[in-house]
């Protein structure tokens, strides 16, 4: 049973409003007049997202007012949450709500009101408990633990684990259909994205999104952005010829834009400039495994010696030298066991060394780099392993069959165990260092020194080789079956 109905608190807001001096503008007030119980709103840096969530939080004091008897008659409470990566993503949200509450001379519960964001201690409480605002973090989410809420805040919601909303949040709003307001500057296309895509399908009607750019609020960006700006903007952060080089900052700002937008966009990627201001899902920003979480990936693995062992690497003399051990079981899960690495050593003492490791001896196939057959030759001839070579192709589809392994599998039949497909040994230390550091370009240096749509060069000789393999081995993007190792030396020493 609800304990408000969304348009009781709709009515309240536009009081609350005037008489504490808010003016919602036009990016804000629609999502505040909204009755949907599910909001998400990907939003521009600047947008007011705190003033956002902040406000509402109020409006549903005031609200809960009106039911203190009630409440008390039924031993309950309105719980509300503000919940963000870190106590400090939380506190902007519940520093709008008490103050607004100390300016409406609201009177404070003491003890239960505690304002220390210093301390993460930040908890409002009012009418001896009948209404009660915590703020809280979810870097450990295990102590996402409480009575059912009536409503939550996910403060910039794409950087949380999924499994926070899924998991700790969503069946906390169950008991009294409370709310949810999910507010966040995208981060590529992760489970955020798929909260927003939800909001826009009529087929869910308690869901409501919105996509906000930074320059929808008026009282921050004034002169806001015309099209012909940002066509402009576009043509400047990513020149396609020397035309495009020749566009100076004037002629934006004479096209339509504001000066500080344009200022905020100076040193960004176009990419970074469509995510961090225009509130875009673009999947070129930030990490290229977003799905990666040492929780989820990372395990102690076991050497099954029933199974064939592949090995993949990727070449470097200045930049490492890369050797990965791996596994597939039966369930055609991918273990990555164990890792070599090297910097600045020539490829016939680096066979010898891999000689030295008692994985070597079990490898049946290797999966290297194309682009050095000298050094591929030395280590079949040295180490006694068939080499595939037919693992080239486009970066982009080694990294979607890495992204798509990363990905948690839904249980079939008897099987109850959730995994993803791809796990790595904690000893992979460097491996697991890449995944976690991976990313694409996010300065326009960065994007000008990068191929289009293509990663920085750089933690990427683990994922390489991983890509590899996986090329390899299964083949080109839309291929059933893997290819058979193309021999060039000899049999492969399985013993």
């Amino acid at each position: 049973m609800p304990t408000a109905t969304p348009v009781r608190t709709v009515l309240v807001k536009d009081k609350l409003f005037e008489h504490i001096g808010y003016q919602p503008h036009s990016g804000q007030l629609d999502i505040h007049r909204s009755g949907a119980r599910m909001k998400t709103v990907a939003a521009g840096r600047r947008l007011g997202k705190s003033e956002l969530g902040g406000h509402e939080l109020t409006a549903e004091a005031l609200v809960t007012h009106g039911m203190v008897q009630m409440l008390e008659d039924q031993s309950r409470r309105r719980e509300f949450w503000i919940v963000g990566p870190e106590y400090s993503d939380s506190e902007k949200e519940f520093r709008k709500c008490y103050n607004d509450l100390k300016k409406l001379d609201v009177p404070f519960d003491h003890p239960g009101t505690y304002n220390s964001p210093w301390a993460g201690q930040m908890s409002i409480s009012l009418w001896d408990g009948a209404f009660q605002v915590h703020a809280k973090s979810a870097k450990y989410p295990e102590t996402l633990v409480g009575e059912g809420l009536s409503g939550v805040i996910l403060a910039e919601a794409a950087k949380l684990k999924e499994r926070v909303w899924t998991k700790f949040i969503r069946p906390t709003l169950a008991d009294y259909r409370g709310w949810a307001l999910l507010t966040s500057t995208p981060e590529g296309k992760n489970w955020f994205y798929e909260s927003w895509r939800r909001g826009q399908d009529p087929g869910y009607p308690a869901w409501e999104s919105w996509r906000r750019p930074s320059w929808a609020n008026p009282v921050v960006f004034p002169a806001g952005a015309t099209d012909a700006a940002l066509a402009l903007l576009t043509r400047m952060l990513s020149p396609k010829d020397e035309a495009d080089r020749n566009i100076t900052p004037d002629m934006i700002l004479a096209a339509g834009m504001d000066a500080e937008i344009l200022d905020m966009a100076a040193d960004m990627s176009l990419e970074k400039f469509n995510q961090e201001i225009g509130a875009d899902f673009t999947e070129f920003v930030g990490r290229v495994f977003k799905d990666f979480d040492e929780e989820v990936h990372v395990s102690d693995l076991d050497y099954d010696p029933e199974l064939p062992v592949y090995a993949c690497c990727d070449y470097g003399w200045t930049n490492p030298f890369v050797w990965l051990y791996i596994q597939i079981d039966r369930k055609q899960n991918i273990n990555v066991l164990a890792e070599y690495r090297t910097t600045r050593t020539d490829i016939n003492d680096i066979a010898r060394t891999l000689n030295g490791f008692p994985l070597t001896a079990k490898v049946t196939t290797l999966y290297p780099d194309p682009a050095e057959p000298g050094d591929t030759a030395v280590l079949e001839t040295a180490l006694k392993i068939t080499a595939n070579t037919d693992t080239g192709g486009e970066l982009k589809h080694r990294l979607e069959y890495i992204r798509q392994a990363l990905k948690i599998r839904p249980t079939t039949g008897l099987d109850k165990y959730k995994r993803p497909q791809l796990l790595i040994d904690r000893s992979c230390v460097g491996l697991i260092n890449e995944f976690q550091e991976y990313r694409w370009p996010e300065t326009k240096a960065e994007s000008l020194k990068s191929e289009s749509e293509k990663p920085m060069d750089k933690d990427d000789h683990g994922p390489e080789a991983l890509g590899r393999f996986f090329r390899g081995h299964f083949g080109a993007p839309g291929q059933a079956e893997a290819k058979p190792a193309r021999a060039r030396v000899r049999s492969a020493n399985v013993g």
